[in-house]
Formats: C-alpha cells, structure tokens, sequence
C-alpha cells in the first residue's frame, strides 16, 4: 500500500507498506478518487510534532470485504461517509443519530483518502452507480451542504442568501433552488471569477462583497428570509443585519484564535425574531439521497471541479490551492 502523510508546512511524505490484516467487519478499498478540502489545509499547515493521514472525501472500488459484510461486494463502486452514530447510543435509540458521532470510521488509524488502498469499517460505505469517480468523491461535501439546508429549513418561495462560494457554497446553492427558493443571492469577492461565473449559471443574483456591503445592498423583500453562510464567522454579523423577520441564517465554518470570536446587535436579533443555527455534518448523514440528486443531474458536481493530480503531485497541489484558496475549485486526486 502506498499512502501520504503530512505535517506543517505542507510537507507531504508517500509512505510504502504492507496492508495489515482486516477483520471481518472491515472493507478493503481501492481509492479512485479523493478530494482536498479546508480541512486538509488546516492539517497541512497546523503545527504537529506527529505525521498524519489525511483526505476523506473518498470513492473507490470494493477490493474485499471481510466475512461479515453483507451490503456491498468486490467489484462495486462505494464513496465513504466520513463519521457514523453509533446505533447502540441513546441519541440514535431516541431518534436522533445526528448528535452522536462515535460510530466506526477511518480517521487517523492509519491511511487515509490520499492513497491507493484503505481499509474502512462497513458502516462508512455506501454503494453507487451511475457516477463518474471524481464526481462521487464530493457526496461527502455534497452531503455537508445538504446538512446546511436543512439546518436553515429553507421553504417553498423564500429568499435565500448564500455567504461564500467555495465548492460547499456552490454546492449549497443548488439545492436551495431545487427546494425551493424564490431568489437566490449569492456573496463572494470579485476576484472569485471563476465561482461568480458558475454560481451564475446556477441561477444566483451576485453581490461582489468588497465592492458593495451586504448591509446596503436593495433586496427585492428588503432582505433575506434564510442565510447560508459558508464562509468565516466575521460573516455572521453582516448576515444578522440582513435577515427578515423570523429568519434563519446557517453556519457552517471553523476559525480559532481571537478570529473565532463575533459580536452582533443582539436587540437586532431578539426583536427580529431571527435564529441562528449551526451545521455540522458529524455524523455523516444523506449519502443515499446525495447519490440520487447528482446521479439524477439534479445538483450539478462536475462543474466545481477546478483540477485533478495524481498521489505523487499532493505536496504541490496543496501549496497551490493555499495561495489561491479564495478563488479555487475543487481539486481532486485520481488514481488509475
């Protein structure tokens, strides 16, 4: 088996070993496709003394399965949700498998998405079929986007402002229209051309937002009734002062240090009625119904892809997308 590990500052080393033993209850993949997100950036460049696996958004071929794997065969082509709930937990025997997040999964027990072969739990595969790869490695943040909508509940005829497009963003944009929305704006920085182009052809209205304030911007309602913000927190603020009457904005993002803290008119937000909501698609729920929005050409994927590279060109690839992180699409590593 062949597998990247990393550490800061983007220093990747292509490791070469023996695949250990699987157990019964383990599947042995053979990666296809694998793509780079934030947070394979924030691992990349955050301080550690340890080398670590890295890369989730993952399809591939089922190699082998252990004797207790009954879902999926050799042969069949499977994408991976990142984390489960463990069925055994009180949240998930209450009805709420969304807030346990310490089912079986891949992370950090050894090689990750970046690599030719991966040995994951059975509960972390999910069988497709009429996708290409490098479109079914993003059911993993296709179903983080997924997981947005919902948080902000988005209803029939109702305005949405997406903050932020990213490929999430993007992404999140189209599904608010299939569910529904009336306008759909969209924020991003003019030097983005490439996202503001795409978001577009989406069907999205586009505010440049270092050219013209979200605050001052004329929403046809006077503002939004939802807000997805795929962007960091500092966004939050400007979204409050933006959001109609008993609205809802969406968050989904991670800073640290003092970037991680925000203020907001607080009589804005309790006169207003408005709610803020936060996502976090741990576990990772709606890979079937992701599968069947992207098969059905329903949420567009192919268009979000900005390049592809192979195991070798990660180190590289890596430090390009850190230097053009705010105008970049997906990237994504495909194995032969």
């Amino acid at each position: 088996m062949k597998a990247a590990y990393v550490k800061s500052p983007f220093t990747v080393e292509i490791r070469e070993f023996p695949a250990r033993e699987m157990t019964e209850d383990e599947i042995l993949i053979k990666i296809k496709a694998c793509g780079i997100c934030g947070h394979d950036l924030s691992v990349a460049t955050s301080e550690a003394k340890d080398w670590k696996p890295f890369g989730h958004e993952i399809s591939g071929i089922v190699e082998k399965t252990g004797d207790k794997v009954t879902h999926v065969k050799a042969g069949d082509k499977v994408v991976l949700e990142t984390g489960t709930y463990d069925r055994f937990s009180d949240a998930a025997r209450n009805g709420q498998p969304e807030l346990d997040n310490k089912g079986p999964n891949f992370w950090e027990t050894g090689p990750m998405g970046f690599a030719d072969y991966i040995i994951v739990p059975k509960e972390t595969v999910v069988k497709f079929e009429n996708m290409d790869f490098d479109e079914a490695c993003m059911t993993e943040p296709l179903g983080v986007a997924l997981d947005l909508c919902y948080t902000a509940d988005i209803k029939l005829n109702e305005d949405v402002l997406v903050i932020g497009l990213g490929p999430i963003g993007l992404m999140a944009l189209q599904l608010a229209k299939i569910m529904g929305a009336r306008n759909i704006y969209a924020a991003e920085l003019s030097q983005s051309k490439k996202r503001i182009e795409i978001a577009r052809q989406f069907g999205a209205t586009i505010i440049e937002s270092d050219n013209e304030s979200l605050k001052d911007y004329k929403f046809e309602r006077g503002g939004v009734d939802k807000v997805l913000v795929t962007a960091p927190p500092k966004l939050i603020e400007p979204a409050v002062d933006i959001t109609n009457w008993g609205g809802i904005i969406a968050f989904i993002g991670i800073e640290y240090g003092s970037n991680a803290n925000i203020s907001f008119d607080a009589n804005t937000f309790h006169f207003n009625k408005i709610q803020l909501r936060s996502s976090f698609a741990s576990p990772a729920l709606y890979f079937p119904r992701c599968i069947e929005l992207a098969e059905a050409g329903m949420v567009e994927l192919k268009p979000l892809i900005g390049k592809t590279f192979v195991l070798d060109n990660l180190q590289e690839e890596l430090k390009r997308l850190i230097d053009d992180k705010t105008t970049a699409l997906k990237s994504i590593m495909i194995n032969q």
